[in-house]
This record gives structure tokens, C-alpha cells and sequence, in this order.
């Protein structure tokens, strides 16, 4: 083979072997997670069967979520009747942002949640719907206080009680000396050997200040425990 054709064929291999590191070293652009995103937001959004809904998320820097969806019926009150209280729905779980997508997802017991973040105030819900659907931010911060239906572990001791939510894996002292711990303790002591967790359904709320500064869980009503299992 003559040298000159040689050469170029030498030529074209080291070009091609070149493109294809260059093109193996190409990564996808990242979007970092805005600074201060934690938070409390809230709006209405659309709804199809009813009025609107009223949604509250709060972020919280732990990375976990609590999202209250409030269904406000459009009744009409013209005749003097006062309109029902709207029905709500809740989710629990944790969140965390994707910088591939630019997305803050929400991940919990039902499908995954994505938002988008339109500026400093706003998050936007990506839903299959030409209608958009803006949480904005509330600087209130008001507390999470809603009395919820909940699952998760629970432990009695000497020194008192604990609970974990199964799905945020949230670990809360449990509140002794108010609602229904009393119920809890009991059901423990006759089910469950003293400090081994019970998997446990009850209704409560979370309390915030105190002597103790973290949150605390008030058991407003007990459901079921199962002995020695866990989530």
C-alpha cells in the first residue's frame, strides 16, 4: 500500500478515535437546588368537580413533606344555608430536588409529585392540564397542626413513648399526659413487651414549644397496634 494512503488512513482513525472520546466526556448540564427552598406554600387550584381546591405544602428542611388538599364544594348559600366544611386529603412524605430535570419532587405513599420553580415565591405543579397550577409562598409559615390519620412504629418505656411514621420516618416523642396516650400505653402493656416497637394506627397532631423545643405527638385517638411488627 502506498505510504501516502497509509498516512491518511492513519490520519482518519487517530480523527474518529478522537471525536469519540471527546463525545464519551460530554455530561448533562445540572441544575444545583435553589437556596432556600424549604418553606411553606399555599394556593387554589383548579378543580374539576368542585370549586377549588385550597392546597397547603410545607417543606421542611429535614426533607419531608406534609400537603394538605382542602375540596371546596360549590355550594349555593343564597338561601341562608351555611355551606359544609371542605373535605381534605393529605400526604406525607419526602422530597428532594432533581438537578437533572430542575425538578423538586415529592415522593410519598401515592404517585410522585414534581414542581417546577418559578422564581423565589412560586412553585408550579406539573400536572397534564393547560390550566396552571401556582403555590405561593406564605410567610406566615404557619405550623403543621392538623389532626391526621397516621402509621408507624411505636414503643413504650418507663420514660415514655415514642412514635415513627412510617413513610416520612419522622420520630416524635409522644405527648404523656394528653389525648389518648393513656389508651396507647395500656394496649402496650397487655399486647407488647415493655420498649419493643408495635406497628400502630392512630389519629394525632403535632405540637410545637413547650419545655421541650422539638415537636411532640399528641395521640387524639388510638385505631390498632400489632405487636413485635414494624413498617
Amino acid at each position: 500500500m502506498p505510504r501516502r494512503v497509509t498516512a491518511i488512513l492513519l490520519l482518519l482513525a487517530a480523527f474518529q478515535g478522537g471525536c469519540g472520546r471527546d463525545s464519551g466526556e460530554k455530561t448533562e448540564p445540572r441544575t444545583p437546588m435553589p437556596s432556600g427552598l424549604a418553606g411553606v406554600y399555599a394556593g387554589d387550584l383548579p378543580c374539576s368537580n368542585c370549586a377549588k381546591i385550597e392546597a397547603t405544602l410545607w417543606l421542611r428542611p429535614d426533607g419531608r413533606f406534609f400537603l394538605r388538599q382542602r375540596f371546596v364544594d360549590d355550594t349555593d348559600t343564597s338561601a341562608g344555608q351555611k355551606a359544609p366544611p371542605p373535605s381534605a386529603t393529605y400526604g406525607l412524605g419526602r422530597w428532594s430536588w432533581d438537578d437533572l430535570a430542575a425538578q423538586l419532587v415529592l415522593r410519598g405513599a401515592g404517585p410522585e409529585r414534581h414542581l417546577t420553580v418559578r422564581d423565589a415565591e412560586h412553585l408550579e405543579l406539573r400536572v397534564p392540564s393547560p390550566i396552571e397550577h401556582i403555590l405561593a409562598r406564605d410567610h406566615r409559615e404557619p405550623a403543621f397542626t392538623d389532626r391526621i390519620p397516621l402509621d408507624g412504629e411505636s414503643a413504650v418505656t418507663a420514660n415514655g413513648a415514642t412514635f415513627k411514621e412510617c413513610v416520612t420516618g419522622l420520630e416524635l416523642p409522644v405527648v404523656v399526659d394528653a389525648g389518648a396516650y393513656r389508651q396507647l400505653r395500656h394496649y402496650h402493656r397487655t399486647m407488647n413487651a415493655r420498649g419493643k416497637i408495635a406497628l400502630t394506627v392512630l389519629e394525632g397532631h403535632l405540637v410545637y414549644g413547650g419545655s421541650n423545643a422539638s415537636e411532640r405527638l399528641i395521640v387524639d385517638a388510638f385505631i390498632s397496634i400489632k405487636p413485635g411488627t414494624g413498617c
